[in-house]
Parts: C-alpha cells; sequence; structure tokens
C-alpha cells in the first residue's frame, strides 16, 4: 500500500452518532459541492481486458487440438445429485451429518467450486451464496441475510474458521479485515441457515458460515504456489502445504494481497468533488497452522489488514488508516472411546485490535481510534450412541473477556478523549442438549435447548482532559443476569433416499455488545437496560432429486425478531429527552428461498437460486416505513463447462434488487437515497496441468457488463454518499500457479 503507516496505538473506533450530531447537512452544501483533489478517472483498459477475456474463451473453443481430444469423464470431479442428501457435514451438530438429516437449509461450497467459478476473495465467495447479499460503505464490507441488516459486519450469523469463533469481541462482529484468508486457502464452506443459538449460542441469529482451511487428504493440493495480478493494481501471492506421516497431519496456508483500490468520482455519490483514486488502498496479510496427532489438535492463524476507508467525510490526503489485527490458537482432544461414546475439549484464546488514524478536512488533521478485546473461550462436548436410533449431544461453553480497550480522541469536534474500559470480565457461561431420534424408517425428531448466562459484571468509562488530570469518570454495572433458555425442535420426513421434508422451529439470541452497553451509558445518563435482542423462526426445507440429472431445494421461512436495539428517545431521570439505545425494535420475514441443480451432461453444471423476501418494520409509528437494505428480490446463477479434465470455463450471475436507506429517528429522514437493482456477470476460464505438469492458469472477469453497483448509504457515510457508495466495475484478475507433491 503506497499511504501512509502507523503502528497500533491506544485509540478507538469512530463512532459517527456523535459527529453527525454536529455535521448535519443542510441544503445549501448539499447543492454546492465541495472541492477536493482530483486524481484520475476510470480505465478505458477495462474494456480491453473484456475484450482480451473474450478472445481467449473463442480462442480456446475452437482450438483443433480440444476438438481432437476426447473427454474422459471418469477423470473429472463427479458430481452426483442423487447422492446431494447422503453429504455429511460437520458444523450443524458438531459431528459428521448427512444434509439430508440436519434440521436446517444448508449451502456447501467446496474448494472444486472456489476454483472452478475463480472467486478471488472470501469477500466475493461469500456474496455469490444463495441469501447473502453485499453492502460495501467504504468503511466496513457487509452482508446482509434474508432481508435483515445490521451495521457491524457479520453480526447476525456465527463465523467460524477451523471451529474457532472469529468474534470481535467489542461489537460482537465478524469484521472480513479479521478474517482475511484468500479463497485459495478455503477446502470447504458449511452454511447452516436459520437459528443456530442452540448450538453455538449468542449471535446465531440467522446460522452458521463454518470456514475449512485444515482438510488433509487429497494429494493434489498437497504443495501449491500462485500469484495473481489484475485490475486497480491488485496482487496477490499464496502458498499452501499439507500432507501426514503416520498419525501426524499438517496444513499451512499463507497469503499477501494488495489492491489500489476504486477510483471513482465523489460527485456522483454526493455533495463532494474529487476521486477516490489512491484513498482505499488495502493491504492484508494471513497465515494459518492446523496440527493433529492422534487425538491432539492445534490450529493457530494471525490476519492483519491495513485499509484506507472513508467514514463520515471523505479523506484529504493518503486516505484514513484502518488497521486490523487478530491473532487466535486453539488447541484441544477429540476421542472416540467407543461406537457409542465421543468426547471432545476445546480451549482457545483470542486477541484483536482495530486502529484508526483519519485524515478528514485539512492536512494533518489529527483524530485516532481503538478498540478490541481479548480472552479465551472453553468447549466441552459428549457425543452419545446408545442405541443406533439415538444421538445425543451435550455441550458446555464458558467464554471470558478479559480485556476491552475503547478509546478515540477527536479534538477538532471537541470529541474526546473518551475511554472505557472493563473492572471484571465479561462471562458468558451456557450448557446446551439435542437428542435426534429416528423414531422410524420416515420419520426423525430434533429437539435441543441451551441455557446461557452472563453474570453481572462492572465497565468504567472516562471523558475529559485526561493530561490535565480533568476528567469525569463514571462506572456502571452491567446486571441482566436472567438465564436465557433458548429451544429448538425439528420434524423430518425421510420417505427415500432422494427426498427429505423438513419443518423447523428454532430461537436465537443476540446479546448486546460491549460498543452498545458502553454507548447506552454516554455522560453517565439513566438509561434502559439493554437486553438480548431475540429470533423465533417458522420453517418449511424440501430437498429432493427429481432425476439423476436435476435437484431442488425450496424453503418457506417465517422470522420474528423483537427486542432489536435500535436508537431511539428516552426520557433520563430528570425528564431530559435523550436519544440513546434501546430494545425497541420489531420486524418480521418472510419469504421463500429456491435453488435448482442441474447437470444435464457430465460436462455441464447448472445452478440456479432465488430468493424472494419481504422485511417490515412493526415498530409504531413505522409500519409504513420500508425497512433499509431488505431487497425483495435476490437470483443467482452458475454455470459451468468442462471441455477436457483439464480446462473448464464458468459464468457466474448475481442480481440484488433494489433497496432503500436507512430511517434516522434523530433526523426524521432517511440517511440517503434508494438505490437501483443490479446484475453481476462475471466468468472464470481455466487450464490445468499445463504443459502436462502441474501449473495452472486462472483468468476470472467480474462485473464484465460494467454495470453500475450502487450500495445504500448507510450511518457510516450519509455526509459523503447520499447517493450510495459505488461497488467495483468490470475488473480481470489472472492467476498463475504450480502445484506439486513433497519431495521425498
Amino acid at each position: 500500500m503506497k499511504g501512509k503507516r502507523y503502528p497500533l496505538q491506544h485509540t478507538q473506533r469512530f463512532q459517527p452518532s456523535l459527529l453527525l450530531l454536529n455535521l448535519i447537512p443542510t441544503q445549501k452544501n448539499l447543492n454546492n459541492k465541495i472541492n477536493l483533489d482530483s486524481k484520475g478517472g476510470f480505465k478505458m483498459v477495462k474494456k480491453l481486458l473484456f475484450v482480451l477475456l473474450v478472445g481467449v474463451f473463442v480462442f480456446t473453443i475452437n482450438s483443433p487440438i480440444l476438438a481432437q481430444e476426447e473427454r474422459e469423464a471418469e477423470d473429472i470431479e463427479e458430481f452426483s445429485l442423487e447422492e446431494l442428501l447422503n453429504v455429511e457435514i460437520t458444523t450443524a451438530g458438531k459431528q459428521p451429518e448427512k444434509i439430508g438429516e440436519i434440521p436446517a437449509s444448508v449451502i456447501l461450497v467446496t474448494r472444486e467450486d472456489i476454483e472452478k467459478h475463480g472467486y478471488q476473495t472470501l469477500g466475493e465467495v461469500l456474496e455469490n451464496i444463495p441469501g447473502l447479499y453485499q453492502i460495501n460503505d467504504y468503511f466496513i464490507q457487509n452482508f446482509g441475510v434474508r432481508g435483515f441488516y445490521t451495521v457491524d459486519s457479520l453480526r447476525n450469523m456465527i463465523v467460524l474458521v477451523n471451529d474457532v469463533k472469529q468474534t470481535d469481541d467489542f461489537r460482537s462482529a465478524y469484521w472480513l479485515s479479521q478474517i482475511n484468508m484468500p479463497a485459495e486457502a478455503i477446502d470447504r464452506i458449511e452454511v447452516v441457515r436459520g437459528p443456530m443459538s442452540v448450538i453455538y449460542g449468542t449471535g446465531a441469529f440467522f446460522g452458521v458460515i463454518h470456514i475449512k482451511t485444515n482438510i488433509v487428504g487429497e494429494e493434489e493440493w498437497a504443495n501449491t504456489l500462485s500469484f495473481s495480478a489484475g485490475s486497480d493494481e491488485t496482487y496477490r501471492l499464496f502458498a499452501r502445504s499439507s500432507g501426514s506421516s503416520g498419525d501426524f497431519q499438517y496444513a499451512f496456508n499463507a497469503g499477501y494481497y494488495d489492491t489500489y483500490g476504486i477510483d471513482v468520482p465523489l460527485e456522483e455519490m454526493g455533495p463532494f468533488i474529487g476521486n477516490t483514486g489512491g484513498q482505499l488502498e488495502n493491504t492484508e496479510k494471513f497465515f494459518n497452522v492446523s496440527l493433529k496427532f492422534k487425538d491432539f489438535f492445534v490450529d493457530t492463524s494471525y490476519a492483519e489488514t491495513q485499509k484506507e476507508i472513508y467514514i463520515v467525510l471523505p479523506t484529504i490526503s493518503d486516505g484514513a488508516l484502518n488497521e486490523f489485527r487478530s491473532a487466535r490458537v486453539a488447541f484441544g482432544y477429540d476421542k472416540e472411546f467407543s461406537a457409542k461414546v465421543r468426547a471432545r475439549a476445546k480451549f482457545d484464546y483470542f486477541y484483536a485490535r482495530n486502529f484508526l488514524d483519519q485524515d478528514l478536512l485539512f492536512e494533518n488533521f489529527w483524530g485516532r481510534q481503538l478498540d478490541g478485546a481479548s480472552g479465551y473461550n472453553v468447549e466441552l462436548n459428549l457425543f452419545l450412541n446408545p442405541v443406533p436410533e439415538l444421538n445425543l449431544l451435550f455441550g458446555v461453553d464458558y467464554r471470558k473477556v478479559l480485556d476491552v480497550q475503547n478509546d478515540y480522541r477527536y479534538p477538532f469536534f471537541a470529541l474526546g478523549p473518551l475511554w472505557a474500559k472493563l473492572i471484571d470480565p465479561i462471562v458468558t457461561q451456557s450448557a446446551f442438549v439435542q437428542l435426534n431420534w429416528k423414531i422410524s424408517d420416515q420419520f426423525k425428531i430434533v429437539a435441543g435447548a441451551r441455557v446461557e448466562q452472563v453474570p453481572e459484571f462492572t465497565a468504567e468509562r472516562r471523558f475529559g482532559d485526561f493530561a490535565a488530570g480533568n476528567y469525569t469518570t463514571v462506572q456502571f454495572t452491567y446486571s441482566q443476569t436472567d438465564p436465557e433458555f433458548i429451544p429448538r425442535v425439528a420434524l423430518l420426513f425421510l420417505p427415500n433416499e432422494k427426498n427429505a421434508v423438513k419443518l423447523l422451529y428454532g430461537q436465537a439470541i443476540n446479546r448486546p455488545s460491549f460498543f452498545q452497553i458502553i454507548d447506552n451509558r454516554l455522560g453517565g445518563f439513566y438509561v434502559q437496560p439493554l437486553e438480548p435482542e431475540t429470533i423465533r423462526t417458522f420453517e418449511l426445507n424440501y430437498l429432493g432429486t427429481l432425476s439423476p440429472k436435476l435437484s431442488v431445494s425450496l424453503s418457506v421461512f417465517y422470522n420474528l425478531l423483537e427486542n432489536l436495539i435500535f436508537r431511539t428517545f428516552l426520557t433520563d431521570a430528570e425528564g431530559n429527552l435523550i436519544q440513546s439505545q434501546a430494545n425497541v425494535g420489531e420486524m418480521t420475514t418472510t419469504g421463500a428461498e429456491l435453488s435448482i441443480t442441474a447437470r444435464p451432461t457430465p460436462d455441464f453444471h447448472l445452478e440456479l437460486s432465488g430468493t424472494l423476501q419481504e422485511t417490515k418494520d412493526k415498530r409504531e409509528g413505522f409500519e409504513d416505513i420500508v425497512p433499509g437494505y431488505s431487497p425483495k428480490f435476490l437470483g443467482y446463477a452458475k454455470a459451468s463447462y468442462f471441455f477436457n479434465k483439464d480446462i473448464s470455463l464458468s459464468v457466474t450471475g448475481t442480481f440484488v434488487g433494489a433497496m432503500e436507506a436507512f430511517y434516522d429517528t434523530w433526523l426524521g429522514a432517511r440517511v440517503g437515497e434508494k438505490v437501483d437493482g443490479y446484475f453481476l456477470l462475471g466468468a472464470n476460464l481455466r487450464f490445468r496441468n499445463l504443459f502436462g505438469t502441474g501449473m495452472f492458469l486462472n483468468i476470472r472477469g467480474s462485473n464484465l457488463l460494467d454495470e453500475e453497483i450502487r450500495y445504500p448509504a448507510t450511518s457510516n457515510n450519509p455526509l459523503f454518499a447520499p447517493q450510495g457508495t459505488f461497488g467495483r466495475g468490470m475488473s480481470l484478475l489472472a492467476t498463475l500457479g504450480y502445484r506439486f507433491m513433497p519431495i521425498p
């Protein structure tokens, strides 16, 4: 990255709601553009790259060598649709289970899928998962799911990497900048949709995304080196090594990513003039190591991101630098004592820090922030199979946040220093049980419950002039200690091996984050204590293989979300009207998801998915206001063709419907304009075993129609992007790599 660099220091993540009170835009400055330094424009070379991709494709399909070569079907990955229901995953119940017998709707993304479609980043993989849709406000790369969205990254789902939660315990969110693994490192992603708090506790509102990078055994992936280069001065390096010897297994992944970022005109997003070129650069580093010896396992990872961002206002010079660092280490013991008894114990330690050095308004502007948390998690699981028809899972979970940092300083706006810390650790303790009972050859019941509690803890907040010793200290105690009871139940009808019908009911909770708790105590005002948000979901899911060439998945769902935490107006103890966070939200989402997978010929694979959903705000006075960030329709298409065992072409298409921006109660209006829906067309041409060696070449084109993508404004950017932020235009990335086996 070409921008400035600063080491991590003691400051905090920006809280734009405070600054907005000082910078409410007037009609005058919306009508008058504010001139910033202009840097470049759109690059015409993008259209040239598109022509090049088409040319390569035409050459490929007309090559006489390919025309003469017979396809060897047995050498290409077999995709048996009839076996779809019998594929096993481990995420739903922490043990291998067939997709057809899991009490949830499931999506599986394999390494072959990622390579076949040429996905470049984890964000691009997620963007192509049915039901997920991206919103990028130039501060956070985030995703909505099933018509619901929160401003904190992926706060509605649990994200695991090799069975380790990737939570940022300051905001109880999952920042992709802290989970920045290369797409090439991913062996498999298991997405289990629907409330999963019985198994995973707080945060599993809409399910779990489990990313696995440590699958060992497929010799083809033993050692890989690759280099990528493409549009927007994007470069990537990747290395992987995995293998086994006797009872020992290992997997190592490392990646480096650097991009100049998109260059788009500010005046087409809002009241500023200039371009984003050179102010949205992004550099990422990642590595993880997984080891297993007999029944013992270790998994470690480190992620670092230096990302230039826009928040509240455009930057002036090199860009505001947001630096993320995350380190995690887990070790455990997994032992199968007999066919009827298995036990698993795991300990993991986590550390995360997010630092922001702001760059606003004028040269040498000073404003810095830091937040983060560290602690550990202990988990014990017991698996019992007393009889073939009955499976029992017991679990105990203990999570302890030892340290939270929250510090920000913006003297120009008379904001800060503000500083918060824990006096007592935050402990989340829980126990759960789940049973799977096959009551007959065709019927199965799955039922479970979790009890979760957070004991009382005390935190402290200081604000004022620290250097002069003139500051105010406020201590407050979080005392919402009542245990939460979380149930689920499912009835599965399995008439044969080709069909499954699932009737599902589940609940989940989302506890207030530390940020929400201290934000609620700003200035020491009396406010209502925050309680966990809740969701209840009713879902009917059908999985069926209609023929050896066609399979279908259909889900109809209804979500009722209550106690949602929104900013609203409250009256303090002295009768003053204040704005604060409170459990005042209630929303519903009704929808249907249909996925069709077809394989008309052994060479041709086709997947079509669509989600139709409607979200309603049930708050009094908001019934007629369309919720923000909730498209009514999502569409996904993936098609791939194998010319022979080593050459394939894939085409992907994603449609996201129109979206409104957030309605701000303080402003009494939306923070931005409605944005139109958009369609993304991508293609990937892949060559394996070039020149009879392990070399491979991948050419990926994204947004080939150069469609204008608009993400609606959020609370992070209404001043500079009321018309919505731009997504990436047409781009190309080429990857050259080499795969080889270990040297004996």
